[in-house]
């Protein structure tokens, strides 16, 4: 990995925290609307989560269809100028929403709110985050070969070979995101059903 490529890594990194402390921010301002009896991580939801019976084929279909949609939607702006940009906008847009259920939980539930956002994204994220952040990375590196030859780090000596290289490591992230939406589908679900029983 090249001074470049952490640089960026680094950067998204300071997006994510800035965005996550904004998100915070937003959510002690609006608390009054967003922390209401129907409001985030109510109790109604969490007792219907936890006598809910899901169905983890169904749940799966709906999961893959979110993620690709994000996924093809970043894999399109990266043929576009503002490829890059979008990378920041997607990292910004995930820092603030956890910045604001972290906050929901911690004023809702306390210490047991923390308890609850970790079964919430365990264990699927522990895949899913170096999935997206690959993703990320494979976007903007698209996106300098064809609009930022100044910032590009890829070594090309044959085109047909970097676009086979390129697509494979491609299916590969899909295929990274994909088993994280498994156990989001049908592992998650039962760890998720046993800590609200504390609640």
């Amino acid at each position: 990995m090249g001074r470049r490529e952490t640089e960026r890594y680094l950067k998204w990194l300071f997006a994510f925290a800035g965005s996550f402390i904004a998100g915070i921010l937003i959510m002690n301002i609006t608390k009054n609307y967003f922390i209401s009896d129907g409001g985030i991580l109510n109790s109604t939801i969490l007792s219907r989560i936890k006598y809910l019976n899901v169905d983890g084929t169904m749940l799966l279909r709906y999961i893959i269809f979110e993620r690709v949609k994000i996924a093809f939607i970043l894999i399109i702006f990266s043929t576009t100028f503002i490829g890059i940009a979008a990378s920041y906008i997607f990292v910004m847009w995930q820092g603030v929403l956890a910045g604001m259920f972290f906050t929901a939980a911690i004023i809702r539930y306390g210490f047991k709110g923390i308890l609850l956002l970790l079964a919430g994204i365990f264990p699927q994220q522990i895949l899913l985050i170096p999935a997206w952040v690959m993703l990320l990375n494979w976007c903007c590196q698209l996106c300098c070969k064809f609009y930022f030859p100044q910032k590009d780090l890829e070594i090309v000596s044959n085109q047909k070979h970097y676009l086979v290289r390129k697509g494979i490591i491609l299916l590969w992230i899909i295929g990274v995101v994909i088993i994280g939406c498994i156990l989001e589908s049908y592992v998650n679900p039962i760890i998720l059903n046993e800590l609200l029983k504390i609640f």
